[in-house]
């Protein structure tokens, strides 16, 4: 009995003694004997252990692994299927065993690792994306991925028509994902067995007719516009095209996949942001100078302008997608107002813009753009004091070489021969538009011989020739009154500048009275000034009445 005593505690200090000599083994490092997928990390520093598992997997990552389906096989390199191991995880993992609160749940992990029990799968990242991209190239061939029913614009048709969806057939790659995975965790490239399942389109024919629908209404609708104050731009077919998009959306109230119709907002922005270069811009404060009776320096007040533009898209889609749809949409702006308005700059009273003029010239010939550009510039600046009247054949000062005009095409005795000036009678019948729309009196005005283009709208012209016919009228404002001459390209504008006392003027016309084929025409045009009241006190009717362009001939040189 005491020989059986003594041979126990022999047994007994052993165990002591090696479960002692394993926990001071295990110190600071994994378990002895741990294994992570078969490869040996134990008795080993975690960083070390670390660096030797993604060594492991570096090697088993340029292997190739197979895929088998029916009769054909594929390959592809592991490393190409977007898995990574995460060894910091799996040697985390790893250090847990043998090191927990529990002494002899520590001590039988321990042993269990000693006796190679404790294999434990290895822990991987996924690049979903890579592995969706990289299976979908290996198996393009049994892979016949379904097709959503759509919507396209049929040039055959001019309008929106229907493209159907259609039936497929995709790998299970669930299952191929968790059988990478199992052998990957064992670093095993087994092959392994693919599984064909059906792809159903998400959304079918019949599941598209709401976004057919409104595709249709969108376009028979268009064009469309958006408007910055007195500006327009036409948001016609193409755009329209180029803009609507579709895709699968939940029904309301539903799970399912239908077709929805949207506009692409990266393309409107884009086409917004092109427009809202000619409308930003910061405000600018008036500036006048006189001299002698003439602005020297001349700003008029500008306000600044910033375009909002998430909010106009915001506006421009909803009133596109609107039921019926709105055709026109106004950007929406941020304005500042200049610190010194025209008012603040002088004691003439010209304190707004009280009328405009405008023309164009476009196909007029070199020496006539000369005249027309040289004349303007006299003109600009010029003030008139209240009651003044203008006259243009005064103001101008000749037009002759001397004056710095060359020789254009004038109408004289029914010829249309070269003098020099040529081409004035654009300044003149600016001035008149400029002094009709202004409510002026008109005390003298002569329409040309014959209809001459650059004065289109016929009816609205006014000719001149030193020392006769004049165009004159009368600054009727309560103030002085400022000319600005402005030539932009081809277009000329004349602005007036006053003081405003309110008056409204309605302009009716120009009419064609008659019209003959040889170009003969009779014209008429009527100017109503209101006063702030709503009364009347001005009434002006202009006619004109025009020779045939035939009866005037040009010599030869």
């Amino acid at each position: 009995m005491k020989k059986i005593a003594i041979i126990f505690l022999v047994i007994l200090i052993g165990l002591i003694s090696s479960t002692f000599t394993l926990q001071i083994i295990n110190q600071q490092k994994i378990a002895y004997g741990i294994k992570i997928g078969g490869f040996e990390v134990g008795e080993r520093e975690p960083q070390a252990a670390a660096a030797n598992l993604e060594n492991r997997w570096n090697e088993f990552a340029e292997q190739e692994i197979n895929f088998i389906f029916q009769e054909k096989k594929w390959s592809s390199k592991i490393s190409d299927l977007g898995f990574e191991i995460d060894s910091q995880a799996s040697i985390e993992q790893a250090k847990q065993i043998g090191n927990r609160s529990n002494f002899f749940n520590n001590i039988k992990e321990q042993f269990f690792a000693l006796a190679g029990r404790e294999n434990i799968p290895a822990r991987y990242k996924i690049n979903e994306e890579k592995f969706i991209d990289q299976t979908k190239e290996i198996f393009k061939e049994i892979e016949k991925p379904a097709t959503n029913a759509s919507i396209f614009f049929n040039e055959e048709i001019d309008d929106f028509s229907l493209k159907h969806s259609n039936d497929g057939t995709a790998i299970e790659r669930e299952k191929l994902l968790n059988d990478l995975l199992n052998q990957f965790q064992s670093f095993s490239s087994q092959p392994i067995e693919l599984k064909l399942l059906p792809d159903e389109p998400e959304v079918k024919n019949d599941e598209t007719g709401l976004a057919l629908g409104k595709a249709q209404q969108i376009l028979a609708n268009q064009p469309y516009s958006l408007i910055f104050e007195d500006s327009s731009w036409t948001i016609g077919k193409e755009i329209i095209i180029d803009w609507l998009e579709f895709s699968a959306i939940k029904e309301e109230n539903s799970d399912n996949q239908i077709l929805g119709v949207a506009l692409n907002r990266d393309k409107i922005e884009k086409y917004l942001n092109s427009i809202a270069k000619t409308i930003d811009r910061p405000a600018a404060d008036a500036q006048l100078e006189t001299e002698e009776n003439k602005a020297i320096i001349f700003v008029p007040a500008q306000d600044g302008f910033a375009v909002k533009k998430s909010q106009t898209i915001e506006r421009l889609i909803a009133n596109i997608l609107s039921d019926p749809p709105v055709k026109k949409t106004t950007i929406i702006a941020d304005k500042a107002s200049p610190k010194i308005t025209l008012e603040k700059t002088n004691q003439l009273g010209v304190n707004s813009l009280i009328g405009q003029g405008t023309s164009n010239f476009a196909g007029s010939p070199n020496n006539r753009v000369h005249n027309i550009k040289t004349g303007a510039a006299k003109f600009n600046g010029l003030i008139l004091t209240p009651g003044e009247e203008f006259s243009f054949n005064n103001l101008l000062g000749g037009s002759g070489a001397e004056q710095g005009f060359l020789p254009e095409l004038v109408i004289k005795n029914y010829q249309t021969i070269p003098e020099y000036g040529g081409g004035l009678c654009q300044i003149s019948t600016t001035f008149f538009r400029a002094a009709v729309n202004s409510g002026l009196k008109i005390t003298e005005r002569k329409a040309h011989a014959f209809p001459v283009v650059y004065y289109n709208p016929q009816g609205f012209d006014a000719t001149i020739y030193e020392p006769k016919p004049d165009l004159r009228f009368i600054n009727n404002t309560p103030s002085h009154l400022l000319i600005q001459t402005a030539i932009e390209g081809t277009k000329l504008t004349i602005n007036f500048y006053a003081t405003d006392d309110g008056r409204k003027v309605k302009i009716d016309g120009p009419y064609i009275l008659e019209k003959e084929e040889d170009g003969s025409m009779k014209a008429v045009l009527t100017q109503k000034v209101y006063n702030a009241k709503g009364e009347i006190t001005e009434e002006q009717i202009f006619y004109s009445n025009y020779n045939s362009p035939n009866a005037y001939t040009t010599p030869a040189n």
